[in-house]
Formats: C-alpha cells, sequence, structure tokens
C-alpha cells in the first residue's frame, strides 16, 4: 500500500511537471510572437511617441498645412499670454498657441472719441459720397504719434457717380477720347457697369486727414480741400477707434481679437494678420496687469 501511494505519487509530480513544461513552452511561444510581430510593424511605420510630425498632425486633426480656420479670417478669445506668446481659442474651443514672430502684421483697436482727437491726429473715414465733400460713416479710425505711419493722407472716390472714360474700346476696333460720349454711352451696359447713381448704388468716398475741427469732424485732405464727416441719420453719430500697432504687453486675458491663418508648424499658428480689440481706451490700460 505505501509502495503502491508513492507510486501514484510519482506518476502525479510526474504529469504536474509535464503540465508546467507545456505551459512554459506554449507562454515562450506567445512571447516570441508577440515581438515578432512588434518587430516588423516597428519596421513598417514609426510609433506616434517616435515621429514628433505624425504625433503633431494627429493633434491638429490635419496634416502639414493650414489649421482648420476660415482662410478669409477667424475671430478667438486669448485665454493666455506671455512676453512671447499668445494662446487664442475660437468658438469650438480649438486652442492656437501664436509666437510673436509668427505674426505679420500685429494691430490693436482701442474706443475712443471725437473729443480725444487733436490738431496731429490722422483720422481714415470710409462711407457714402454725400457731395459737397461730406462723407457719411457709421466709424473711424484715428491714429496717434507714431502710428500715423501707418496710413497717408487719402482723398479717393470709390463707387464714383462719374462714368470713367475708356481709352481703349473693349472691342479694340479703335481708340476712344474724352469727347468720344456717344461711344462711351454705347460702351456702358456690357463692357462697363452702369454708373452707381443709375442702378441706386450710393457712391463711397475714402478719406484719411489731419483733425481741422473737432465738431463737426472735419478733415483736411489733398489738394487744399476741407471734408467733413458725419453720422448716419438724425443722431448724427459714429463710433471712433484709435489704432495702433501692438507690442506682447497689449494682449489680456479675455480680449477678443481677429487673426488671418498663414500657416500652422510645429510651434504653433502663424498669421498674417492679428488685429486685437481692447474695451478700454489706451491712455486708460496698465500694461503691468495681467
Amino acid at each position: 500500500m505505501v509502495m503502491d501511494g508513492g507510486e501514484g505519487k510519482l506518476r502525479t509530480a510526474n504529469a504536474g511537471g509535464q503540465m508546467m513544461r507545456t505551459k512554459r513552452s506554449w507562454f515562450r511561444g506567445l512571447l516570441l510572437l508577440f515581438f515578432g510581430c512588434a518587430l516588423v510593424l516597428g519596421f513598417q511605420e514609426p510609433t506616434i511617441s517616435q515621429d514628433r510630425r505624425l504625433a503633431f498632425d494627429q493633434i491638429v486633426g490635419q496634416p502639414r498645412g493650414l489649421p482648420q480656420l476660415p482662410p478669409q479670417g477667424a475671430w478667438g478669445e486669448v485665454i493666455n499670454a506671455t512676453p512671447r506668446w499668445i494662446v487664442i481659442q475660437n468658438h469650438t474651443g480649438q486652442q492656437y498657441p501664436i509666437a510673436m514672430e509668427d505674426i505679420g502684421e500685429f494691430l490693436v483697436r482701442w474706443p475712443s472719441s471725437v473729443d480725444a482727437m487733436g490738431p496731429g491726429s490722422l483720422v481714415e473715414a470710409v462711407g457714402n459720397d454725400l457731395g459737397s465733400n461730406v462723407v457719411e460713416v457709421t466709424h473711424v479710425d484715428v491714429f496717434e504719434g507714431a502710428d500715423r505711419s501707418l496710413v497717408s493722407p487719402t482723398y479717393n472716390s470709390l463707387l464714383s457717380n462719374n462714368a470713367i472714360v475708356t481709352t481703349i474700346d473693349p472691342t479694340f476696333n479703335r481708340f476712344m477720347n474724352a469727347w468720344d460720349y456717344a461711344g462711351q454711352s454705347m460702351l456702358y451696359g456690357w463692357a462697363y457697369p452702369f454708373t452707381n447713381g443709375a442702378n441706386g448704388i450710393p457712391s463711397r468716398l475714402h478719406l484719411v486727414g489731419s483733425v481741422v475741427e473737432r465738431i463737426p469732424l472735419r478733415l483736411a485732405v489733398p489738394g487744399n480741400n476741407i471734408a467733413t464727416v458725419a453720422g448716419i441719420g438724425q443722431t448724427n453719430q459714429f463710433t471712433v477707434s484709435q489704432v495702433t500697432r501692438g507690442t506682447m504687453n497689449y494682449p489680456k486675458k479675455g480680449d477678443y481679437a481677429f487673426l488671418l491663418p498663414k500657416a500652422i508648424n510645429p510651434k504653433g499658428l502663424a498669421v498674417t494678420q492679428l488685429i486685437l480689440y481692447k474695451t478700454i481706451p489706451l491712455p486708460q490700460f496698465n500694461p503691468g496687469r495681467r
């Protein structure tokens, strides 16, 4: 009975050892298969952690090129600003870091008023041409100090009511001159658009001039002329913004910005233009406040 019991235990031990060896062999085979597949796949395509460009493309959700922003421009809110970086978040929650060196033109718009203008102010106005050098506007921009170089004195008629005189007949049959009114009247309507007055389209004026008088607002414009800036309607009111060049001391959390995207790179977003909109006038701004 003892011998039989010993033989039974020996057989059980041998069977258990064989099963353990079988399990170890199966586990080793599984490991070899796993590492073999990983090795093959590793040669075929780098992992995200190994390929910085691949990781970046998956984060932004688009291969290298323009980000998911409209090329004509987009609005966003400043959520962080440092002496070198601005982080802007759009309406969908996407966040774009922008480095100072990746900004083409950086401008800031500050709320202002006619009362804040002085003799050295340059004012830009674009609006309806009411005749007699009077322009009807809803908004004007003012430039002070060194920022006056952003504009130059201008008196330009846009969509003029006066029909242009062409130099060459669009049919290329003959040259035309300023006295050929009959030919001109035949050309309008197919080769050139109708005059604005005929179609009910108001003529427009673009003016840039120095302030001569504030109430009413009168500007000295090229040609030794004085132009009057008027508001629309009986209130005769219009808004005023002071436009300055931007520096990295100006952006604050909560500011709104309009930007024109140009490209995206591993650092962040590059823009051709960034316009920052402030809610307080420039004299009230404290650059040390974050």
